[in-house]
């Protein structure tokens, strides 16, 4: 009677077993770890997303609420015009929009100040901050309260429609309000972005 010989894997075999297995391996990793990648890049590309429509409703809200108001800034004399607006002032490395709005909420008046809130906008260390003091007309030497609302904005522009001449202009001296203003931001993530916000009660 024939013996049947046991016949196991030879050493190439192995090998190759072995060999396939390490790609079928590093395949894996690679694919879990690009997908990872994807994830936390648009985890992170939302967020940025948030944050610019979180800092353009709070723009639009000031906006909506500007008031007849004239402008002093930093403990200076009250100027013509409702809106302050010019270059690298209030320490920004960029352009400065200043205003008063209405509607600043103080339930009964319990809190030592007024409904009208001093605002101005700026960029500092490529940051979009929005200044506010406790009163509408600040005294020389008060910090105002600092809120950082975008970052990675290099520059801010400005400019505010005159509805009589039917044109944009970039600096606004008349004493009334715009009919329009719009933003433009530099970003590192997003590029160039304009917003036009329409102002309430601007010029007739």
């Amino acid at each position: 009677m024939r013996r049947r010989l046991n016949k196991g894997f030879t050493l190439i075999e192995m090998l190759l077993a072995i060999t396939i297995f390490a790609l079928l391996g590093v395949a894996g990793f690679n694919i879990l770890s690009s997908t990872t990648t994807a994830n936390d890049v648009s985890m992170q590309h939302g967020e940025k997303l948030a944050q610019l429509q979180r800092a353009m409703i709070m723009i639009e809200r000031d906006f909506s609420q500007l008031s007849r108001r004239s402008v002093r800034i930093m403990g200076e004399g009250p100027q013509h015009t409702y809106i302050s607006h010019g270059e690298l002032i209030l320490d920004s490395d960029s352009q400065v929009l200043a205003f008063r709005r209405n509607g600043w909420v103080n339930p009964n008046n319990l809190l030592p100040r007024s409904e009208i809130q001093s605002v101005a906008y700026r960029i500092v260390d490529e940051k979009l901050e929005r200044l506010h003091f406790l009163h509408p007309d600040p005294v020389k030497g008060e910090d105002p309260q600092v809120r950082v609302l975008l970052e990675g904005v290099e520059q801010i522009s400005f400019e505010f429609y005159n509805r009589k001449n039917k044109s944009w202009v970039d600096k606004w001296q008349q004493p009334d309000l715009p009919s329009g203003i719009s933003i433009t931001l530099k970003t590192l993530d997003f590029g160039e972005i304009t917003r036009i916000f329409a102002i309430a009660g601007g010029e007739v």
